[in-house]
């Protein structure tokens, strides 16, 4: 199990513009007594400076040292992860050694999630069977989620629906992986499942303000990382590679969650692009909730390098949900009840002209159970292809009286993508709150019943 270097993570404070002003006088008393940095912490301190720009403060790196520690058994699995001479023997002696784990293990053997094609008995069995990379990372799963699980008592909005985002980020790092195909499933699987664990020490740190924060993000204009540097001067993605220090993860762990809201130019960073990646995608699906529904406009919702047909990754998208069902059973999670029955899809046309806003709809159409299609010349049919029926046309640009009217004689909806988006007020390359974006295509497109497109 080799290791790579850990990519320098830097964060800077925010430029202090309008802000969430109602937060910021409480910060004045939040570390009246902080040391200076690496008095209380030499080594953690020294260690994040040399990753950081600037640091993170010392009273955040006592708050990551007054966590709980990893359990003794997944910080041996993890020395025997490093280990090249380490044989299945040990690993299975040291899940033994831990009950719980022991329990999680072979249940997770023996789920659909993992497509073991035969019962599992045994410890042993399970080692053998998935291999000692994937039972460690399982280890190491269900002991980040046991501790996380303890740390969420004072998260401000729904916590169960931010564990569910945290699997299903988790799910899609996986899906992708095998999608490109990628060496290291699980491990994308952990990362995802990690990426966000800054918040909860920025949330047990700061309390109540990190609450406002959070509060402030999930309903404004501008994304949670900005808000977190201009206000508190760290964003949780620094302070989840803190922890991940600490905690002694290994490096490729730990660049995912620094990096996962890095929207630098894509190169042989693998599992950081795969949390990236999937981060968006699960916002698009509005599989849970994370204090951040934003996603960049600038670019395209999936990574340019990575080479997915669309196709693809529209089955991921359909996949999506039941395999995340499937992480919750492994996990204990309580899942969400059992998903509507499918109905007939609906057909969306979609002429926007910015590519990675128009990619960005399409995926979230798709999540919502619609068909984006490219618009071509042809009027419009009441039936689209199949037993597909023509929801709405979604433009940024100006529709002609004839275009017009054919949309109407079908009473079809006809949304004005460019004036909702002017209403956000947004510049040209910033980020998107896809939640307000779905909550207008969920109004706009409640479609009349058919017998009134049969006109």
């Amino acid at each position: 199990m080799q290791e790579e270097p850990t990519r320098v993570r830097r964060t800077r404070p925010g430029p202090g513009r309008h802000g969430v002003r109602s937060v910021q006088q409480p910060l004045r008393d939040v570390s009246p007594a902080a040391p200076a940095a690496g008095r209380r912490y030499p080594f953690l301190s020294m260690l994040m400076s040399t990753v950081m720009e600037p640091p993170v403060p010392d009273y955040i790196l006592e708050s990551v040292r007054s966590l709980p520690p990893l359990p003794a058994a997944v910080q041996r699995l993890l020395t025997l992860a490093r280990d090249a001479e380490a044989d299945f023997g040990e690993v299975s002696r040291v899940i033994e050694s831990d009950q719980t784990l022991t329990a999680r293990t072979l249940r997770a053997a023996n789920s659909a999630f993992y497509g073991v094609p035969r019962r599992v008995e045994t410890v042993r069995q399970a080692t053998v069977l998935l291999g000692s990379d994937t039972i460690v990372n399982l280890a190491l799963g269900v002991s980040v989620l046991g501790l996380q699980e303890r740390m969420d008592r004072q998260w401000p909005l729904d916590a169960e629906a931010f564990w569910r985002h945290s699997l299903a980020v988790a799910t899609a790092a996986r899906l992708l992986a095998r999608a490109l195909p990628f060496d290291d499933a699980d491990s994308a699987f952990v990362a995802g499942l990690l990426h966000d664990i800054g918040k909860l020490v920025m949330l047990n740190h700061f309390g109540d303000v990190y609450g406002q924060v959070l509060l402030a993000a999930q309903d404004g204009t501008r994304p949670l990382p900005e808000l977190e540097r201009e206000i508190l001067g760290v964003d949780h993605a620094a302070v989840g590679q803190a922890l991940c220090l600490h905690w002694n993860l290994p490096a490729h762990l730990t660049r995912a969650v620094a990096e996962h809201h890095d929207d630098a130019a894509p190169g042989a960073r693998a599992i950081p692009d795969l949390v990236r990646d999937a981060n968006r995608l699960v916002k698009l699906a509005h599989l849970g909730t994370s204090g951040n529904p934003f996603v960049p406009v600038a670019t395209d919702p999936l990574a340019p390098h990575r080479q997915i047909h669309p196709s693809a990754l529209h089955r991921l998208l359909d996949a999506l949900p039941a395999q995340v069902r499937e992480a919750e059973a492994v996990f204990g999670r309580s899942a969400d009840a059992a998903p509507p029955p499918e109905a007939p899809p609906q057909l969306v046309h979609l002429e926007v002209t910015q590519p990675a806003e128009r990619a960005l709809l399409a995926l979230t159409l798709r999540a919502m159970g619609y068909e984006p299609r490219l618009l071509d010349e042809d009027p419009p049919d009441a039936e689209g292809p199949g037993d597909c029926t023509l929801a709405g046309l979604i433009t940024d640009l100006p529709i002609t009286p004839a275009r017009a009217f054919a949309y109407q004689k079908y009473n079809v909806p006809m949304l004005d993508y460019a004036t909702w988006r002017a209403d956000q007020n947004l510049p040209e390359t910033t980020a998107l709150n896809v939640d307000q974006l779905r909550a207008w295509l969920q109004t706009e497109l409640d479609a009349p019943p058919a017998a009134a497109r049969a006109a």
